[in-house]
C-alpha cells in the first residue's frame, strides 16, 4: 500500500505543471439549422464531456493533442460520431450537425477492437448496453442485465455464479474487461461468477465473434468490456445515490458515487453494498442455498494533459455467496446437509435471513490496481497499462474452515502504439500485451476438515505481439491484422497422505502413502492468430459486414489438472495434461438498415474449431460406472466442432410517432461434432432458440409537470426447447420450452422551475405471470441429493428451477453541476 501511495503522488505531482488545449463547438439541426441545446459532447476514449448550452454551444478546456473520435448524443436524433484532431497550443473549433431520428443506440461509438470506429463501421457484429438499459433493468449481477442481448447468453449455478457466453461459447472464450482490465478471477471454474460491482457500471459494449487478434486466446469467442462512470465535466462535481429493492429475493442495494474533475485532474469514488436471502419459484418454493452478499469500494484518478492521459483505478470487493446443492429429502422438502441446531431442515426465518454462512458457502475477493497511460509521441498515441489483480477462493462446507482455498495473482500489460496517417487515413495500431498469473493453493486445514485440491500450484506466462491496420473511405472501412501467441504453463506436483480423510496431508514424493494428487508439468503454447474484414455503407442507410478470423486458444488450467471433487459443480472432475491448443476458423456475415423509423440487423456466423475442449460424464474406470466418490465423473475430452447460427435485432421507432418504441431481438446457435454417434453429436450446454420483444411507451412531457422521460413497457422472451444435447450418460438433459412476460415503469422528478431532476424512479417486474421453468444453461437443475446422497439428474423437473415474479425498485439522485472554478466566458464560434 505504500508503494500505492507513492506511485499516487509521483502521478499527481507529474501533471501540475502541464496545460491541455480546448475545443469549442456548435450543435445544429441539419434541416433548420437552429443550435440544439442539452447535446452531450463526449470523448470515449477520454472520458469526459460537456453539454451544448440553451443556443447549442459548448466547450472544453481539458484537451489533449491528438486524433480522437467525438460522440454527439441527444434524444430525437441520430447519434453523431465524428474525428477531431487536436493541436498543439491551438483552440480548436467544431460544428456538429445532426439529422432527426428516434434511433440512437446503432452509431454508439467503441473502443474494444482496437481502433476507435463506431458500430456500423465495424466489421464484426457490436451490441451496446446503454446506461439507460442498464437502470431499467433489474438482476443480480452485471452478467444477468447484459443476457438477452443478441447472441449473447448466461450459465449460472445460482445467484452470484453467472458468466457470460457469446454465440454458444463460454467461460475463457469470452473475454470480460473493466475500463480494459481483464477480469481474471476464476474464468475457467463453472462456480465463480465475474466478480464486477453491478452499481460501478455504466454502459457495456458486446462484440460477437473472435477478437484474438487484440486481445489473445481469451477472446476466442468475443469482448464484453463493460465501462465505468464517465468522468465529471470540467469544473464540476458531480455524483448519485442509487438505493434498490427487489421483492423476490429481499435484495437491498446502495451504491454512492462522487467525482469531480479540476482543471484535468480527474476523480472518483464510488461504495456500494448489496445483499439478498434465498429466493423463490413456484417448483420449489425458496430454494435453500442461494444467499448472497457483496461488498464494494472502488477509486479512480486521473490526470489529462497535453501530453495525453494517465489515470489509475483501485477496487476492492468481496462476494460471500450460496451456491444450492438440492439436498431434499424423499418428499422434495430442502434439508440441512448436516444437522444445525438439532434441526433438519431450514425454517422460515432461516430462509429469510441475509446471511450466506448458513449453508456451505463461498468467500471469493478481488484487488484490482490498474494504471493506464496515453501519451502523445511523435503524430501518433503509445499506450502503456500495467495493473495487479489478486483473486482469492475460499469454498466452506460447514462451519467458518474452507476445504478450497486458493488464490490467484495475475499481472496484466499492455504496450500499444496508434497512429493516423493525416494524407492516407490509415490507422496503425500495433503492440504487445499478455498477463503473468500465480496460482497458490493455502495449507490443508486442521482436521476434521479435509482439503479440497482441484488444481495444482502454477504460473502461466502469456504474451502476444500483434498489428491492425484500418483504412476508412467514404462507404468503405478495411481493417485486418497478425497476431502470434507464446502460452507457458508451469505446473508444481503434490503429493497427498491418507487422501480423502481427516488425517490428509501434504508430504513429499518419497513419504510413505503418498500418492500424487498433480504430476509436475510444463506446458508450452504457441499459435498465430488474425482477421480480415470491412464494411460497407449503402444507400438508404444500408450497411453490410463481413469477417474472417483465426482464433487460438491455449487449454485452461482445469481443462489440463483438474483432480478432485468440485464442490460448486457436484462433480468429480478430471483434467488431461496432453490437451492441444484450439484453433478455430471463424466467418462472419451482417446485413443491416439503420434508418430514420427502423433499425434492423441480421448477423449469420460459421465457426469451425479444431481440437475443442469440453468436460463429459464418462465410466470412471475406479468404480466401474460413472460415479466417484459420490458424485458424476467428468473429464476433458477434444474434438473438431463446428458451431453455427444467426442473431440480430429489428426496432421500430418511427420518428412521426415517438410516443412508441417497438424493439426485438433474437438469437439461434446450432453446434455438431462431426463423425459421433446420436448421443455425442452436439456441444453441451448450447443455449436454447430465443426471441425477445419489448413495447414501450413514452408519454409527452409537459412544461408544467414535475414527472419527464416517463414510460411504460411490456416485454415477452420466448425460449424455445432444446433437445439437440450432449446425451451420453446423462451428461445434459434436454431443457422444455417456456415463455416469460415482463413489464415495467419509469419517470424523472424534476424540478419545474430550473427542470433539474431531483430523482429517477424505476420499477421492473420479471416472469410476470410467475411461471416456473429451468433455463438449459441453469447447470443448478443437475443438483439432486436425497438425504445426503447424490442422484442422478434424468430429467428437468428434479433439479433446481429459475427464480419465480420478482418485482424491482429503483431510485436514483443525482448530484451534479457543482462548480469547483469559475468557467471562462464562452468563446465565439465559427
Amino acid at each position: 500500500m505504500k508503494n500505492v501511495i507513492a506511485l499516487v503522488s509521483l502521478f499527481l505531482l507529474f501533471g501540475k505543471a502541464a496545460f491541455a488545449q480546448s475545443l469549442s463547438g456548435s450543435v445544429v439541426d441539419s434541416a433548420g439549422g437552429q443550435g440544439i441545446p442539452g447535446a452531450i459532447v463526449y470523448f470515449p476514449e477520454l472520458k469526459i464531456g460537456t453539454t451544448t448550452d440553451s443556443v447549442g454551444n459548448f466547450k472544453m478546456t481539458t484537451m489533449p493533442k491528438g486524433t480522437y473520435e467525438m460522440e454527439v448524443k441527444i434524444l430525437g436524433y441520430s447519434t453523431l460520431t465524428q474525428q477531431v484532431i487536436i493541436k498543439n497550443n491551438e483552440v480548436c473549433t467544431c460544428n456538429c450537425k445532426m439529422g432527426a431520428s428516434c434511433c440512437s443506440s446503432n452509431e454508439v461509438v467503441i473502443t474494444a477492437l482496437g481502433n476507435v470506429t463506431n458500430t456500423q463501421r465495424s466489421p464484426t457484429p457490436v451490441s451496446i448496453v446503454t446506461h439507460e438499459m442498464l437502470l431499467q433493468n433489474s438482476s443480480s449481477t452485471i452478467i444477468d442485465a447484459i443476457a438477452t442481448q443478441p447472441g449473447v447468453s448466461m450459465t449460472t449455478e445460482g445467484p452470484g455464479t453467472t458468466k457470460p457466453q457469446i454465440n454458444g461459447l463460454g467461460f475463457d472464450r469470452v473475454l470480460v474487461l473493466t475500463d480494459g482490465l481483464r477480469q481474471e478471477d476464476f474464468q475457467w471454474g463453472d462456480d465463480h461468477g465475474i466478480l464486477i460491482d453491478p452499481y460501478a457500471i455504466y454502459d457495456a459494449e458486446i462484440i460477437r465473434g473472435p477478437a484474438s487478434l487484440q486481445y489473445g486466446a481469451s477472446a476466442e469467442a468475443g469482448v464484453i468490456s463493460f465501462k465505468t462512470q464517465p468522468f465529471a465535466e470540467s469544473g464540476t462535481i458531480q455524483g448519485s445515490v442509487l438505493t434498490e429493492y427487489q421483492t423476490n429475493n429481499g435484495l437491498i442495494g446502495t451504491s454512492v458515487d462522487i467525482g469531480g474533475n479540476h482543471n484535468g485532474f480527474v476523480w472518483d469514488l464510488r461504495a456500494s453494498n448489496e445483499g439478498a436471502h434465498d429466493y423463490w419459484d413456484p417448483k420449489d418454493g425458496y430454494v435453500w442455498g442461494t444467499a448472497w452478499q457483496q461488498d464494494n469500494a472502488r477509486l479512480t484518478l486521473g490526470l489529462i494533459k497535453s501530453w495525453g492521459y494517465s489515470r489509475i483505478s483501485i477496487s476492492l470487493l468481496e462476494r460471500r455467496i450460496e451456491v444450492p446443492d438440492g439436498n431434499r429429502d424423499s418428499t422434495g422438502r430442502f434439508m440441512y446437509d448436516a444437522p444445525q441446531n438439532g434441526q433438519l431442515y431450514p425454517n422460515n426465518a432461516a430462509f429469510l435471513a441475509y446471511d450466506p454462512t448458513i449453508a456451505g458457502d463461498k468467500i471469493l475477493g478481488e484487488i484490482q490496481i490498474w494504471w493506464q497511460n496515453s501519451i502523445n509521441v511523435g503524430k501518433g498515441k503509445l499506450g502503456l497499462d500495467i495493473g495487479f489483480t489478486q483473486s482469492i477462493h475460499h469454498d466452506i462446507d460447514t462451519g467458518t474452515v474452507g476445504s478450497g482455498n486458493f488464490e490467484v495473482k495475475d499481472i496484466p500489460y499492455s504496450l500499444k502504439y496508434q497512429i493516423t496517417g493525416e494524407n492516407s487515413g490509415i490507422k496503425l495500431t500495433t503492440g504487445i500485451n499478455g498477463t503473468c498469473e500465480f496460482e497458490n493453493n493455502y495449507a490443508e486445514p486442521a482436521a476434521p476438515y479435509i482439503g479440497d485440491f482441484e488444481i495444482p500450484n502454477y504460473t502461466d506466462f502469456q504474451s502476444g505481439v500483434y498489428a491492425i491496420l484500418q483504412k476508412d473511405y467514404k462507404n468503405l472501412t478495411v481493417s485486418g491484422g497478425l497476431r502470434y501467441d507464446y502460452n507457458n504453463f508451469v505446473g508444481q506436483s503434490m503429493y497427498l497422505a491418507n487422501a480423502g480423510t481427516p488425517e490428509q496431508t501434504v508430504v513429499s514424493a518419497s513419504a510413505p502413502g503418498a500418492a500424487v494428487q498433480f504430476p509436475s508439468f510444463n506446458n508450452t503454447y504457441t499459435g498465430p492468430s488474425g482477421s480480415i474484414g470491412a464494411s460497407y455503407q449503402l444507400p438508404d442507410n444500408n450497411y453490410l459486414k463481413l469477417n474472417v478470423a483465426k482464433s487460438f486458444r491455449a487449454p485452461s488450467i482445469d481443462e489440463l489438472t483438474s483432480n478432485g471433487v468440485n464442490i460448486g459443480v457436484n462433480a468429480f472432475q478430471q483434467g488431461t495434461l496432453n490437451l492441444k491448443a484450439e484453433e478455430g476458423e471463424q466467418v462472419d456475415f451482417a446485413y443491416g438498415n439503420n434508418g430514420r423509423d427502423i433499425s434492423f440487423e441480421v448477423d449469420g456466423f460459421y465457426n469451425l474449431i479444431n481440437n475443442f475442449i469440453f468436460p463429459v460424464r464418462v465410466q470412471s474406470k475406479v468404480s466401474g460406472d460413472s460415479m466417484v466418490d459420490g458424485v458424476p465423473f467428468f473429464q476433458f475430452i477434444a474434438n473438431k466442432v463446428i458451431i453455427t447460427g444467426f442473431s440480430g435485432y429489428f426496432n421500430i421507432h418511427p420518428y412521426d410517432t415517438r410516443w412508441i418504441e417497438i424493439d426485438n431481438n433474437f438469437t439461434y446457435v446450432y453446434s455438431f461434432l462431426p463423425n459421433q454417434t446420436d448421443s455425442t453429436q452436439h456441444v453441451p450446454w448450447t443455449p436454447a432458440p430465443r426471441l425477445t420483444t419489448e413495447i414501450k411507451f413514452k408519454l409527452t412531457d409537459r412544461k408544467t409537470s414535475i414527472l419527464r422521460n416517463t414510460y411504460i413497457e411490456f416485454g415477452m422472451t420466448k425460449y424455445w426447447a432444446q433437445n439437440d444435447i450432449y446425451s451420453a450418460l446423462y451428461s445434459e438433459i434436454p431443457s422444455l420450452a417456456y415463455t416469460l412476460f415482463n413489464a415495467g415503469v419509469g419517470t424523472n422528478f424534476v424540478d419545474r422551475v430550473s427542470g433539474r431532476t431531483i430523482c429517477s424512479l424505476y420499477i421492473n417486474c420479471t416472469n410476470l405471470l410467475n411461471i416456473g421453468y429451468a433455463d438449459h444453461l441453469n447447470l443448478a437443475q443437475y443438483f439432486l441429493a436425497n438425504n445426503g446422497l447424490p442422484v442422478t439428474v434424468t430429467n428437468q423437473s428434479q433439479g433446481i428451477y429459475n427464480m419465480g415474479r420478482n418485482v424491482g425498485f429503483k431510485l436514483l439522485f443525482p448530484i451534479s453541476g457543482h462548480k469547483t472554478q469559475t468557467p471562462e466566458k464562452t468563446m465565439e464560434m465559427n
